[in-house]
């Protein structure tokens, strides 16, 4: 139960139906019988919703307990279970691999379970814990992935490759036309992009590239074939969603047709396969050098930010490396610490410096006495005493005796 307030989001939706139109903080939302527990873009809870009565299928089934039941009082048929899991990113610059994995063993377990498979719990669900249910928590233990796939096998996937379109069938359609021309185009430019860019200027060059193809209304002239009117381009949104699911699947999935060399170095097939394997054996390695070097670098540099001794065991607990993997990197660490700063110069030293000036660049010519004197001062004097003379340049006058 305390997990469901840490892993929930500050602001959660809420209410006391399915619609969750209020937004409130947690230590508020907890109190209405139906709460977002998914935080957008992070899945701490695997949560399925059972509309048959049998609470206890998930042990008919060999799956492994879930944290928590959430059911009727009433004892009627429908409760929520949910399952603690490892928390999986789910935003546009996640990782696809985790996500595709979550989703495959999460419709295992919906079809083991009878549980309803449009259901994805990542809006509300019932909260547990609150007055309408009846909650019941076996355990506190958090799930991984892995160790849920250990109790039942996923399918096989499936490639599976589509011919060409034929794009004259859609010639009224926005969306499909916009799709299919859209897609090809990702389909091109997508491993030059992989190897020189970033995903986001991917998408930024999908988005301009459909907003050009965006004209099937003000040039192309659509036709809506159920009222018999002209088509308008398709509003941003529109194509922004468009692009959105296009982009994110090529980046992930697209490798090329069986005509391309794959493999981000584009290796001949020409070459026995045995020789392929040692060449990109030999660049992982590579690459995986030159990502740990970097790593033990940034963290002697925090070390000796922080003024700490660089040795092995503490840059292995900051890389999050085993202290063997850093000892080979060793000679990094010498040359990090031998370069020192030179210590700045000590303030007596700094001060018996011989100083340059430039005497009378800036001269100014003093006003002379009212006795005629070149040279002397204006200035006042005391009887009796002898006044001292300022010389701006020039060599000094002689003093008289008064």
């Amino acid at each position: 139960m305390q997990r469901v307030i840490e892993q929930a989001p500050y602001i959660a939706h809420c209410s006391d139906d399915k619609t969750a139109t209020k937004k409130r903080p947690t230590d508020y939302a907890v109190r209405w019988p139906y709460m977002q527990l998914n935080r957008s873009g992070m899945v701490s809870w695997l949560i399925f919703d059972c509309d048959h009565g049998d609470v206890f299928r998930w042990d008919a089934a060999g799956l492994p307990p879930p944290n928590l039941i959430v059911a009727n009082r009433n004892g009627g048929p429908g409760f929520h279970l949910f399952y603690a899991i490892t928390p999986v990113c789910t935003t546009e610059k996640a990782r696809e691999h985790p996500q595709r994995y979550m989703r495959a063993i999460r419709a295992r377990m919906v079809e083991l379970l009878g549980a309803d498979p449009n259901y994805h719990g990542g809006g509300v669900s019932k909260t547990p814990g609150h007055a309408w249910w009846h909650t019941i928590e076996l355990h506190a233990h958090e799930y991984s992935l892995g160790e849920l796939n250990e109790y039942f096998e996923l399918p096989r996937e499936e490639l599976r490759f589509g011919k060409v379109p034929d794009l004259s069938v859609h010639h009224h359609a926005r969306h499909a036309t916009l799709f299919h021309e859209l897609r090809y185009f990702a389909y091109s430019i997508v491993n030059g992009m992989k190897e020189q860019s970033t995903y986001d200027a991917f998408f930024q060059r999908l988005m301009t590239e459909a907003q050009r193809l965006n004209n099937y209304g003000s040039k192309r002239g659509f036709i809506d074939l159920k009222r018999m009117v002209p088509h308008t381009d398709l509003r941003a949104s529109q194509v922004r969603a468009t692009v959105r699911s296009i982009a994110r699947w090529t980046w992930d999935k697209y490798t090329g047709d069986g005509r391309c060399n794959r493999g981000v170095m584009r290796l001949s097939k020409a070459l026995p396969l045995v020789e392929r394997q040692r060449l990109a054996a030999e660049r992982t390695h590579g690459e995986r050098s030159k990502a740990t070097a970097a790593r033990i670098q940034a963290a002697c540099g925090l070390l000796r930010a922080k003024g700490e001794a660089l040795t092995q065991t503490a840059l292995a607990a900051l890389t999050r490396l085993s202290r063997q993997t850093v000892a080979k990197y060793q000679h990094l660490i010498d040359e990090f610490a031998s370069r020192v700063a030179e210590p700045a110069a000590p303030k007596g030293e700094a001060a018996r410096q011989p100083v340059i000036v430039k005497f009378a660049t800036y001269q100014i010519t003093a006003p002379l006495a009212a006795s005629g004197d070149a040279g002397t001062s204006a200035v006042q004097r005391e009887p009796g005493r002898p006044a001292l003379r300022l010389v701006v340049g020039g060599p000094a006058p002689p003093l008289d005796s008064s």
